[in-house]
């Protein structure tokens, strides 16, 4: 793999920042079209996120705004009041 794509590959430390904020942990109910991204259900109903999966569309996410040109213009939009 060329060098320069190595920083674009998910690595143990940013696991255990994903880990440590708790973005692997989903809600309790879920939605047909969120099923790809869950790994697991854990015993108290909480869909465990698929990080990989996470990362995938974080790059695809990042590819995106970096084409903007004016970074005022990228505005994030959540539908929680915990998402920050």
């Amino acid at each position: 793999m060329p060098r320069a794509l190595d920083v674009l590959q998910m690595k143990e430390e940013d696991v255990l920042k994903f880990l440590a904020a708790g973005t692997h942990l989903g809600g309790t109910n879920l939605d047909f079209q969120k099923e790809q991204y869950i790994y697991k259900r854990e015993n108290d109903s909480i869909y465990i996120i698929n990080l990989k999966r996470l990362w995938e569309k974080l790059l695809v996410a990042a590819r995106a705004i970096v084409t903007i040109e004016n970074p005022t213009d990228v505005s994030v939009t959540s539908s929680r009041n915990t998402n920050q």
